[in-house]
């Protein structure tokens, strides 16, 4: 009986010193969403959209994920998405999303997206804290809303992940002053 009540507390002290978050794969967008966030349509004279996480309930690694959509007024969508790290990671992973308001249906739809990532060995001194894409979007239909969202990633001892998400709302995409 000694025995046992011996391993039942070794086994009990094991699952209780030992839990991780690990991720087998990179996770969906539904996952990584802290909470949930309804975009709504800004007037027509406002051009840009931006939405910052810096918490106080900050990750492992993850501190910071920004992201910003602007109308350029000449039929361009310029997206820009940081993400930032309060300690060196192996990899930032980024995912942008360009949504689309469907008037009829009353919702958005996803019409695009990019992906991007940079290894530490990409930068001049080995270490990683920071991850800027920044581009422009052309094609897109003229008189309608457009948001971004974006996954924010970070990797570091080959299997430990850490996500955030950000989403803006949706700017009216015109191809001159408003």
């Amino acid at each position: 009986m000694k025995k046992f009540k011996g391993m039942l507390m070794g086994i009990m002290f094991l699952t209780i010193a030992t839990p991780q978050m690990v991720y087998a794969d990179v996770p969906a967008w539904q996952e990584v969403v802290a909470e949930s966030r309804e975009s709504t349509l800004l007037e027509k004279d406002e051009v840009t959209s931006k939405n910052i996480l810096n918490d106080t309930a900050r990750g492992i690694r993850l501190s910071t994920a920004m992201l910003s959509i602007t109308n350029e007024q000449d039929g361009t969508l310029h997206i820009v998405v940081d993400t930032f790290t309060h300690k060196d990671v192996d990899r930032i992973y980024e995912v942008v999303f360009l949504d689309m308001w469907d008037e009829k249906k009353e919702d958005w739809v996803q019409i695009e997206d990019w992906s991007f990532e940079k290894s530490k060995e990409e930068t001049d001194d080995g270490k990683l804290s920071s991850y800027r894409v920044s581009f422009l979007v052309t094609g897109c239909e003229l008189n309608h809303y457009y948001r971004a969202r974006a996954m924010h990633l970070v990797e570091w001892d080959g299997d430990q992940m850490e996500g955030k998400a950000t989403e803006t709302d949706g700017v009216l995409l015109t191809d001159h002053e408003v």
